[in-house]
């Protein structure tokens, strides 16, 4: 069976994951049923799709493109019920990111006292130092594009994690580590968040920055963001505000510093989900991988 998933150039736990859990669930996994697609962790719902039988582990949407699940899917359970919804499909298969079930978040949590993690978007690295600027604001920096087993080490030495990334607060939360949603840029996106929110009965409530930051800004960008500002193009969850006209200047860093100082310093912020509702979630996920195992002839290690 071949594993779907974004392949990231300079990587992604959250969705390097997939490579981990898989195998680990269905041992025998890529030597069966050769002509089939496992759609697994990450927003792969919507755009091109391969022929061929396609099944879903706990996928979600919210990119551009509407899915079109036709008699070629197979779908054992969504990311969310805002998932479910938009492919037409019981919003009680929207059980939640099938993540949860690596191995590797079974690890005890041994936090450093006084740490608190930072994890911005893979992207967010693109634009500015975020190693550099967490430190500067007394932040534990947690490079996204590391291995998952990385990343996880670095969430459980934190007492409580600020993240941009979804997986960020996915891989905290069922670490039982308390977590709060940060938007370092526009690229957040409030479906994919609020999808997995839904299932463990939680709300989004994120703090935010006041400009997303980029070494350089071209002027042709620049123009097209200035554009973007007054036309507000595509409502409130575009950001556009956030929009930059230009590189950031040390008083933009240092603002963007102060800010976050200040979001790590409200601590009633921070939340953590309810672990026996965690329990009931991978018990659900782990029914549904059982089936999938079942139906087609899978070793299942659950």
């Amino acid at each position: 069976m071949q594993l779907r998933y974004a392949r990231m150039a300079r990587g992604n736990f959250g969705d390097d994951v997939n490579v981990e859990l898989w195998p680990e669930l269905f041992p025998d996994l890529a030597d069966r049923h050769p002509e089939a697609h496992l759609y697994g962790v990450g927003t792969l719902l919507g755009g091109s799709r391969p022929d061929g039988p396609k099944i879903v582990l706990g996928s979600g949407c919210g990119y551009r493109g509407e899915p079109a699940l036709d008699a070629t899917w197979r779908v054992y359970w969504v990311r969310g019920p805002r998932t479910a919804q938009r492919c037409g499909l019981d919003p009680a298969l929207g059980l939640g990111d099938g993540a949860v079930l690596w191995s590797g978040l079974r690890r005890a949590h041994a936090p450093v006292q006084g740490r608190v993690g930072l994890v911005p978007h893979h992207k967010s690295y693109d634009g500015a130092d975020w190693d550099a600027i967490a430190h500067a604001a007394g932040l534990f920096p947690i490079d996204p594009r590391r291995s998952p087993e990385t990343v996880t080490a670095a969430l459980a030495s934190c007492e409580r994690v600020l993240t941009e990334s979804l997986h960020g607060a996915i891989f905290a939360d069922t670490l039982g580590i308390p977590w709060r949603p940060v938007v370092l840029a526009r690229r957040f996106n409030n479906f994919k968040w609020g999808d997995w929110l839904d299932t463990l009965g939680m709300t989004l409530d994120a703090a935010e920055v006041h400009v997303e930051l980029f070494d350089e800004v071209p002027f042709g960008k620049s123009i097209g963001n200035r554009l973007a500002r007054w036309t507000n193009r595509g409502g409130i969850d575009a950001r556009n505000h956030l929009r930059p006209v230009r590189a950031a200047t040390a008083d933009d860093i240092d603002r963007i510093v102060d800010q976050l100082r200040g979001f790590a310093a409200e601590t009633s912020k921070f939340t953590v989900s309810d672990p026996a509702r965690r329990t009931a979630q991978q018990a659900a996920m782990r029914e549904r991988c059982a089936r999938f195992a079942t139906d087609y002839g899978l070793l299942f290690a659950g």
